[in-house]
């Protein structure tokens, strides 16, 4: 009976020794993703607030997929998650989920775990370029990292693994998978930071490269405080929303890094004065940049839109709204709310705003097309008749996407770069954050979906270069934009 009585104390303290400790909350100033156990119940909840948020909020779930394609994505998260997961499996289980909805404005940021420091973290900060199917050093703060050299792992990871990660934590939008790829590589330094972020005194890393000489070397490289890191990025002069200049052929290059301006106005004011001094300087080629353009105001994109419109062709949209809590009029604050309504009564039944109000008083989870028809002008009266080029990349998102599409529409050049983030049948749009309330993941979902009118079909093929460009290991090397290097060698 002893010998019986011992055995059972005996498994139950190796039993409970071994068990693994999980959390029903998680606190990104104080826990690591990677080490923080989550317990079954709070991802069950967790998932289930997102799910009914998707439900009630989101536009067209079935868009890009079949009907039930979002019930059965559900259940297969929900099956993955019957046992303790870190934060970031569970990272992982929730892109997945929202990945078959194959729509770029909703999904999780992984970046967020970066942000939401303490004083005490560590990152270490770089940046890798793929190029053919090899992943090469871009960018890094600490000069132990050599530019161009290419990266075969960090600690216990082989780069290849992080681009696994990378994948499984990035956005997609359609077929898009081309760009999918390419900001999966971007990801590579997220996976890997939130795989090894500490908040220990000191921390390095143990980083293999491979010289453009063909040495293997490897390197101990030192982590950096994340608040060091941001504090210099924030103070670091960011690019300005438009830039342009004019090459020695006279052909004019117009950069815009976003159509977010903080005045719309003032952006039309940029807009209006580069394309002032193109039609004095009669430049013979304009080519646009919207590479790393993330999107923004469509009245922004459709105002540039105006100054190459040669057909006079009219921008009809159709936007697919869905009442819920988080759509654009509820989101309204309460003064602009009672604004928009007096506005509307005023008018009703006329004009576009009749039908916004019209939606405005539907009742919730009610789905309402509206379509938006009609010709931007610009303050010069002007259109540029030259021949006009797109430069675009996968971080092309959003509005960047719905004026490319307009681009091909009207047939008005060559598209070069990469793959965008999307194709001609429009995009999502107006996404609301919401944060889950035991993991405190931010979930951005769409509340709009916006539909050239003359597409009548479900496209999900992205929209593709003419003339594709992707960096070189020597432009890595040399810190080169190998689309100002194709304007070097095409205007020689």
């Amino acid at each position: 009976m002893r010998i019986v009585t011992s055995f059972f104390l005996f498994l139950f303290f190796f039993t409970a020794g071994n068990a693994q400790v999980c959390f029903e909350t998680f606190n990104p100033k104080k826990q690591l993703v990677a080490t923080t156990m989550l317990c079954p119940s709070a991802m069950q909840e967790d998932l289930e607030q997102l799910h009914k948020h998707i439900l009630n909020t989101h536009p067209n779930p079935t868009y890009y997929g079949e009907l039930n394609d979002l019930s059965t994505a559900y259940q297969n998260a929900l099956s993955k998650i019957n046992k303790p997961l870190s934060v970031f499996e569970f990272l992982v289980v929730v892109n997945a989920y929202l990945n078959v909805l194959k729509d770029s404005h909703t999904g999780i940021n992984p970046k967020q775990f970066l942000y939401g420091v303490n004083f005490k973290r560590k990152v270490l900060p770089f940046s890798v370029a793929q190029i053919d199917h090899k992943f090469f050093v871009k960018s890094a703060i600490d000069p132990a990292f050599t530019i161009g050299a290419e990266l075969i792992d960090i600690d216990q990871y082989k780069v290849t693994e992080l681009f696994e990660y990378g994948k499984m934590l990035s956005l997609t939008e359609g077929q898009a998978d081309e760009a999918t790829h390419e900001i999966a590589g971007e990801y590579i330094s997220v996976a890997y930071n939130l795989l090894s972020m500490s908040m220990s005194e000191t921390k390095t890393a143990q980083v293999k490269m491979v010289k453009v000489e063909g040495d293997t070397v490897q390197r101990e490289i030192a982590f950096l405080s994340s608040w060091k890191y941001f504090l210099d990025s924030y103070f670091i002069d960011s690019d300005p929303i438009v830039s342009y200049s004019f090459d020695g052929q006279n052909n004019a290059l117009l950069t815009i890094n976003s159509f977010e301006p903080l005045s719309l106005n003032h952006f039309k004011k940029e807009l209006d004065a580069f394309f002032k001094e193109v039609k004095l300087r009669n430049c013979p080629v304009l080519y646009i940049d919207l590479r790393n353009n993330l999107g923004g105001l469509l009245r922004a994109e459709e105002y540039l839109f105006s100054y190459i419109n040669t057909k006079d062709t009219p921008i009809q949209t159709n936007y697919l709204y869905k009442r819920s809590d988080y759509d654009r009029f509820a989101m309204l604050s309460p003064f602009q709310q009672i604004q928009f309504v007096n506005r509307a009564k005023h008018y009703y039944p006329e004009g576009l705003i009749s039908k916004e109000y019209d939606f405005y008083k539907l009742p919730k989870g009610a789905t309402c097309t509206i379509l938006y028809d009609y010709i931007p002008k610009n303050n010069l009266n002007y259109v540029y008749n030259g021949d006009c080029k797109l430069v675009l990349n996968a971080n092309s998102m959003s509005a960047s996407v719905l004026f490319a599409g307009w681009f091909k529409f009207i047939n008005r050049g060559e598209i070069l770069g990469a793959t965008c983030m999307g194709g001609i049948g429009g995009t999502f749009g107006n996404p609301a954050v919401i944060t889950l309330h035991h993991t405190r993941i931010e979930v951005m979902v769409s509340t709009l979906k916006f539909t050239p009118l003359h597409i009548h079909e479900r496209i999900l093929a992205p929209i593709v270069p003419d003339v594709p460009l992707k960096a070189s290991r020597q432009d890595l090397i040399e810190k080169r934009d190998p689309f100002l290097e194709y304007l070097k060698n095409h205007h020689q």
